[in-house]
């Protein structure tokens, strides 16, 4: 398959030098601008430019920034006209006196600064009042991180706990619109360490290293068709100040929670240099509960408690640079590691009663499994801007390493066996376990802007994925005092993955109306091994993937949307690893080497609505899905059960989400989501019942009140989960509230603050599964009520002279 994606790379190349090398007439009327902060002289994307006729003040065009602040507006007809430039957070500005004529069709406005809403003069530092935490588009949603006060001292998983539509459950798995099939990117990249070891990274990837969130829902056939529900883009923070910059930020929470983060940074007019270390050190509890009844064939009852720690410390670091060769090419070097050691324990009590409730076993199991991991991202991008702002093109490749080391230390003290008292029958039992896995990705993206408000997006892309697993387990025989290899579990698993596509996108605003039709070609591989059976699958397949996206402006501030996308979600190395775990021998985990992949076609419709005080997104999706890939629990005769992965035949769900900013005073900031999805499961496979369907519902709210002449704020974060449908059974409701304070000193240099998370101690999870003669409810809960200090300072010299060039890519994912 190799072969077919270098042809593609070289036709993809070939037409981008052969559309760079048009010079189509300029047609009559255009207006060129780029548009950044006023103070940082930061490029602002997706600020919205609209153009009215000085005769009758009517709109006659409009149009967003790009992710560089440009704007470009062309067949504009003869005439005088004005235009106002507005951003959430900022005050619009008015430009008046722009006159096209035969003799002059184009005006360049240069760079257009815009001012946010509050701005403070502290002598040589400038100062912009708070950037929106939450950018709401129809196809886009980014949540800035940088004044959420809620999530500092935290992780990345307590910022995503604040996104709207994001949940994330007990094992860090993460679900957009009640949707667990979701893709996490870094800078807008597969990696590592969004894969592989990904849960534990998110959950001790420090919350200050972060930029920003971007969620899109239904994305265009430019980006990879993975996800059922989207993609969850995650930007690390790089500098986009000129001259030198640093910070420093320290957290403390109750219950040994400690944070600490710097960053340092260069930027001139040749090059921008910057580098961030983090490191985080967390105690944590991890109880358990669990009831579990079997009535099929000896009725009987097994309870379950535990109780157990949680210890994690993680160094997270990166270092990058751009080199502007000149106005229109930029050369950019990254390089992030992350370097972590996990180890939970656990104390698990378990009494098995028979039919008439009598007590047949009581026995205790303790735990230990210790973790070691460590991921490597490397990251080379070369830039070239066409001329006369035409277009771009991005050649990109990263490359991404990783290992994860798991040890098991498991025993098993019998207190009494059927009435009786023997020592014997206990168990010792040791693991060890070497995950390693590395993706490098190769692509290159055109962007040519056509005459007629047109554009042209292709590009070719490849994908590849490999994981090694080799697990060795020994039982101690409590006759010879001897270890002795427990051959069943022990195994030798690898996985291949290769994906090669090429996409092409055309898109055309032809006054209030916009349109966009793309498709994606794709050939790919999934090869699952087990080398030590001598056992390997191999599946192969060609796909398609195309999408639609439909948008009218009704007015100067709401839009009308509706998009159509067909997506994939292939089953993860973790999805297909039968490696068993055996920290708790009645609760197995393991994967299904034999899944295939689900295919979704997804519809969204949506609308916006932007005003000074009030900013409204409301959207309705549908999604369809055959071969839908499911977490499942299987009952054994023993008592035992194991959580695995299976394909359910289909699956169809339908639902709202509304976004609500209301700004009632300039003190107060008002952030209301929510969203549900009525889904229904629907599956013959004989001995299962997999059938299931019914409504669930969230909603989180976020409160920010400045106060003491807007020096300091307070923050009120609440989210609800209603109870959920799952293929098995139900996900019980939870709920949690969080409050924050935060106070700048010394010309905002310095900053001190307070965080109080889940104040009524109720975040927790519960879910309860019925099948055939089983039925099990079960209770997680942690130390979510902790109370956080943190301080931060941060120091410079800030010049406001806009650098020649701007045009780094800052990760961020541009629709």
């Amino acid at each position: 398959m190799l072969h077919k994606f270098i042809l593609t790379l070289c036709i993809t190349t070939g037409l981008t030098f052969s559309l760079s090398a048009q010079n189509p007439n300029q047609k009559i009327g255009i207006l060129r601008a780029v548009v950044s902060d006023s103070l940082s002289k930061a490029p602002m994307d997706y600020v919205s430019i609209r153009l009215f006729s000085v005769k009758d003040s009517t709109v006659k065009a409009g149009v967003y920034s790009d992710a560089k602040g440009k704007v470009i507006l062309d067949e504009i007809p003869l005439g005088a006209y004005y235009i106002k430039v507005s951003f959430t957070g900022y005050r619009t500005k008015t430009i008046s006196n722009i006159v096209f004529t035969a003799e002059k069709p184009n005006r360049d406005l240069g760079t257009i600064g815009l001012v946010g809403d509050s701005v403070q003069n502290l002598g040589q530092v400038n100062v912009v009042g708070k950037q929106e935490s939450v950018l709401n588009n129809i196809d886009k949603k980014v949540y800035n991180v940088g004044d959420d006060i809620a999530v500092r001292g935290g992780t990345a998983n307590d910022i995503l706990n604040n996104v709207p539509s994001v949940e994330i459950d007990q094992d860090g798995k993460i679900s957009l619109r009640g949707d667990g099939n979701v893709t996490i990117l870094i800078d807008g990249r597969p990696s590592s360490i969004a894969g592989g070891n990904g849960k534990s990274f998110l959950e001790s990837l420090p919350a200050n290293s972060i930029e920003r969130i971007e969620i899109v829902t239904n994305p265009s056939a430019k980006y990879d068709p993975d996800g059922t529900s989207g993609i969850i883009n995650i930007v690390l923070k790089k500098n986009k100040l000129k001259g030198i910059n640093g910070n420093v930020a320290l957290s403390a929470g109750t219950g040994n929670a400690y944070n600490a983060s710097g960053g340092l940074s260069l930027r001139n007019a040749k090059m921008n240099l910057y580098g961030t270390y983090s490191y985080r050190y967390y105690e944590g509890l991890r109880d358990y509960e669990s009831y579990l009844e079997r009535t099929s064939s000896d009725t009987f009852q097994l309870r379950q408690v535990r109780g157990g720690t949680d210890l994690m410390i993680n160094h997270t670091a990166r270092v990058g640079s751009d080199f502007y060769l000149n106005d229109r090419n930029t050369l950019g070097l990254s390089f992030t590691a992350n370097f972590g050691d996990r180890e939970r324990t656990g104390d698990l009590t378990n009494l098995q009663y028979s039919g008439n409730e009598a007590l047949e076993r009581d026995w205790r199991r303790t735990s230990s499994d210790p973790n070691s991991s460590q991921s490597m991202d490397f990251n080379l991008n070369y830039k070239i801007d066409f001329l006369k702002e035409r277009g771009s093109i991005l050649f990109d490749a990263n490359h991404s390493i990783g290992e994860d080391a798991n040890q098991g230390h498991y025993e098993e003290d019998y207190i009494s066996y059927m009435g009786a008292d023997d020592p014997s029958i206990g168990l010792v039992q040791e693991l060890d376990n070497l995950d390693q896995f590395n993706v490098t990705t190769i692509q290159t993206d055109l962007v040519r802007n056509l005459p007629k408000s047109m554009k042209l997006e292709a590009g070719a892309k490849a994908i590849l994925r490999n994981s090694h697993v080799d697990t060795y387990s020994q039982t101690l025989n409590q006759s010879t005092q001897q270890y002795e290899e427990d051959t069943v579990a022990n195994f030798e698993y690898e996985y291949i993955e290769q994906i090669f596509s090429t996409y092409g996108n055309f898109a055309q605003q032809i006054k209030k109306f916009k349109y966009q039709g793309g498709i994606r070609l794709e050939q790919a591989l999934q090869a699952p091994n087990l080398i030590s059976d001598t056992v390997s699958f191999k599946n192969e397949y060609f796909n398609y993937f195309p999408s639609a996206f439909v948008k009218y402006e009704v007015g100067k501030s709401s839009e009308l949307s509706l998009s159509y996308s067909k997506r994939i979600n292939r089953p993860t190395a973790d999805n297909l690893n039968p490696f068993t775990s055996y920290a708790d021998p009645y609760n197995l985990r393991m994967g299904n080497p034999a899944l295939k992949p689900e295919y979704i076609n997804s519809f969204d419709f949506g609308y916006s609505l932007n005003k000074k005080k009030v900013n409204v997104t409301v959207s309705v999706f549908y999604r369809r899905t055959n071969s839908v890939i499911s977490r499942v629990k299987t009952f054994y005769e023993n008592g035992a059960s194991a959580v695995t992965f299976a394909n359910i035949d289909k699956s169809e769900s339908f639902g709202p989400e509304v976004i609500f900013i209301y700004k009632p005073f300039p003190w107060m900031k008002n952030v209301i989501s929510a969203n549900g999805s009525s889904i229904k499961y629907t599956d013959d496979t004989p001995g299962t019942n997999w059938n299931n369907s019914g409504f669930f519902w969230s909603m989180k709210y976020a409160g920010t009140f400045d106060y003491w002449k807007k020096t300091a704020v307070f923050q009120v974060n609440a989210r609800y989960n209603s109870p959920m449908i799952t293929a098995q059974g139900e996900v019980m409701p939870r709920a949690s509230v969080d409050i924050s304070t935060d106070k700048t000193f010394k010309e905002g240099k310095w900053s001190l603050g307070l965080r109080l998370t889940d104040v009524f101690n109720t975040q927790e999870f519960r879910f309860v599964v019925e099948q055939p003669g089983s039925y099990q409810e079960a209770r997680f809960k942690q130390n979510t009520r902790r109370l956080y200090v943190n301080l931060s300072y941060k120091f410079g010299k800030y010049e406001l002279k806009k650098p020649k060039n701007s045009g780094e890519n800052g990760g961020g994912m541009d629709f």
